[in-house]
């Protein structure tokens, strides 16, 4: 007995003048394919080919619509939101959103999205986490925030916590923490000679704020990298000691 798996609808993507079906997680959209081909690689290239020998009616139809493979929907409604609403001045995503958009624009290559993620993302780089940030930096190839984020966590006064140090590999949890080190002895702030921390803050000679003080050059991490293809970190080797921890 054949059996048929029941779709949800997606009423807000719905349009009953539009050329595609596609299905995420189990709901469909009923969409135009122009945005889709001309954003994304991904698309155009899947709409490009020929419908597999054992497909039951039309892809891309009701009764078969396209299946998009590892996208969750609140991402693909987010680009979709996008294209549809994008020009109306109450459209105004979250810092969320803006993610959201980075994810699915990377993964089916929405290049023009993608720099616009990019740039909105970094017009807000205060409210990301730094650990964060460098997560993201790495998943989605984004190095221009790994420099930021790598002097919020070395310059700041909170030590780097357990939990902080498992968000990201273990070589660059461990540059970090050198460079931490480094930098406050450079300063003058030696965890034996001053007071040791309290509820995982440091407060030598009063709570200095280094990030204020005009006379202190923010030292920049060069260790680190992201490979591109992996996502991985790799780190490397500059200067005649062997650390290569600061230009």
């Amino acid at each position: 007995m054949e059996m048929f798996i029941q779709q949800e609808v997606s009423r807000p993507f719905h349009f009953e003048d539009s050329q595609v079906v596609l299905e995420v997680e189990g709901q469909t959209y009923k969409i135009h394919r122009y945005f889709l081909t001309r954003e994304s690689e991904f698309f155009k290239d899947l709409f490009s080919l020929p419908p597999p020998g054992d497909s039951a009616g039309v892809e891309g139809s009701d009764d078969n619509p396209i299946k998009v493979p590892g996208t969750p929907t609140n991402e693909f409604e987010n680009i979709l939101r996008f294209f549809y609403f994008g020009m109306h001045d109450d459209y105004t995503p979250s810092l969320t959103d803006w993610i959201a958009l980075l994810s699915i624009s990377t993964r089916l290559m929405f290049e023009r999205v993608r720099e616009r993620a990019i740039k909105e993302i970094t017009a807000r780089l205060n409210q990301v986490d730094p650990f964060e940030l460098i997560g993201l930096a790495v998943k989605y190839d984004v190095e221009q925030w790994l420099k930021p984020a790598y002097r919020r966590i070395v310059t700041r006064n909170n030590l780097i916590t357990h939990q902080e140090a498992l968000m990201v590999p273990f070589p660059m949890a461990v540059m970090l923490m050198r460079a931490r080190e480094q930098y406050w002895k450079d300063h003058g702030y030696n965890q034996y000679q001053y007071p040791q921390p309290v509820d995982g803050t440091v407060w030598p000679r009063g709570s200095p704020d280094p990030i204020l003080d005009s006379e202190i050059r923010v030292m920049e991490l060069t260790c680190v990298k992201t490979e591109p293809d992996t996502g991985s970190v790799s780190a490397t080797v500059d200067d005649d000691e062997g650390f290569g921890l600061f230009d």
